[in-house]
């Protein structure tokens, strides 16, 4: 029995261990993504898989698919703001002001670095065919993904740290359906839409990493991480 606990424990660390080299390759190589994402769209230097994309999702243009593709648009614009606002109720409601301000900072944040980075590279939206909706200003990244990832990949967060595994995954599968619509409709390279993906979410792991370090120096133990039960 003493055997048995004492592999345990130095099995523990192991992993430990293991999950933290994992993650921090998995957000070094993000990072590298999306600073060579940048550079490109910096340089004007265009990428050679945005045309072709854009260009074959176009080719399957339905008159019904395309109501369909301005549907799901709207979801990651009024659709996510409408979402934080719920979510935001749920926890001052439910006292929990940490959660509320988690959701309210990943939303805010992110939409504001989002404008931020398309001042700074103003990149042209693209016009390879006439778009499907009509819309201003620059196009990487695109502000419906990051908000869709600040909003929906939040919600996912908090339904996965409360056991409702199923749910999160529905809830972080929608961010790259909201993705492609962008692209489906025209008004986003792909490029665009990656950019935003991974910028978002880096920004959501740093919200709730601070969340959590706060939550530990703060909050009492009997309090979850996710729902109120």
């Amino acid at each position: 029995m003493n055997d048995l606990r004492g592999t345990q424990r130095r099995e523990w660390p192991t992993r430990l261990v293991l999950l933290w080299l994992v993650g921090l390759g998995t957000v070094l190589g993000m990072v590298a993504v999306f600073m060579d994402l940048v550079e490109d769209v910096w340089f004007r230097e265009g990428f050679v898989w945005d045309a072709p994309l854009i260009i074959g999702l176009h080719h399957l243009s339905r008159p019904w698919l395309d109501t369909v593709m301005r549907l799901v648009t709207q979801t990651g614009e009024a659709g996510a703001i409408a979402l934080v606002i719920v979510l935001t109720g749920w926890f001052v409601y439910h006292h929990r002001p940490l959660d509320a301000a988690t959701v309210v900072v990943s939303f805010m944040g992110a939409v504001a670095l989002n404008s931020l980075l398309k001042i700074l590279l103003a990149r042209p939206r693209p016009f390879l065919f006439p778009p499907l909706v009509v819309e201003s200003g620059f196009s990487f990244p695109s502000g419906h993904v990051t908000a869709a990832v600040a909003a929906y990949g939040a919600l996912a967060v908090f339904l996965w740290r409360q056991g409702h595994r199923g749910w999160a995954v529905v809830s972080a599968a929608w961010v790259p359906v909201v993705a492609v619509s962008r692209v489906y409709l025209g008004v986003h390279y792909p490029s665009d839409t990656l950019g935003s993906l991974i910028f978002a979410s880096l920004w959501l792991l740093v919200v709730f990493s601070v969340r959590d370090a706060y939550a530990r120096r703060q909050q009492p133990a009997s309090e979850t991480a996710g729902f109120p039960s």
